[in-house]
């Protein structure tokens, strides 16, 4: 999953034709970012990319990017009032989580996905994978310092996937148009979670 986060340039369509050229199917867009309902509401109406939105923090937030046409939404943290919004209107949450006892508790409130962030704070993949001994029935999606090297151990210990910010979506890219470089990034992490699960198969 490619997550915008842009703070000072509106998100363009073509960051979502890019990611698509280069194998990513999901993008969200975050709240913060300039113009993101009006972005959403675009890139929902297209057929090549499911859009969603991101750091969806209250009800009001859930609401509105929901009447924006978001396809899931994903929150920082765990916010009940959230939850009730999105499954009210049918809507699957990323529900941020760091610790064991909170991604239990997005769980058992009705996330789709658990994303467990800041996840580069707590040992990437060798965190996660002590977290799945005792939590192995709950999707788990890293999120937060995600790089590409560690995209393959994400996808062998069974993750549900993972969310990628500024290494694929940077401000810088955006402002500069280097939709280019953007696909050639949404590839090279395509790849690398293909080869993780190669290996998680086999």
């Amino acid at each position: 999953m490619a997550i915008a986060r842009l703070r000072e340039t509106e998100p363009d369509d073509a960051i979502v034709t890019a990611l698509r050229d280069g194998g990513v199917r999901l993008a969200e867009i975050t709240l913060t970012s300039p113009g993101a309902l009006a972005a959403i509401r675009r890139w929902s109406a297209r057929d090549d990319v499911v859009a969603g939105a991101g750091t969806v923090r209250t009800a009001a937030d859930a609401q509105a990017a929901i009447e924006a046409g978001a396809r899931f939404l994903v929150t920082p943290v765990t916010v009940p009032d959230v939850l009730q919004a999105a499954r009210d209107a049918g809507v699957p949450v990323a529900c941020g989580a760091l610790t064991p006892t909170e991604i239990e508790t997005a769980w058992r409130h009705g996330a789709a996905v658990v994303k467990v962030f800041p996840v580069s704070a707590l040992g990437d993949a060798a965190y996660l994978r002590a977290v799945r001994e005792p939590l192995d029935d709950v999707p788990l999606l890293p999120t937060g310092g995600v790089r590409w090297e560690d995209v393959a151990g994400y996808a062998r210990i069974g993750c549900a996937g993972v969310g990628v910010g500024g290494a694929l979506v940077s401000e810088e890219l955006v402002a500069d148009r280097r939709w280019d470089t953007i696909t050639q990034r949404a590839a090279a992490f395509t790849a690398a979670w293909r080869e993780g699960l190669v290996r998680h198969d086999a």
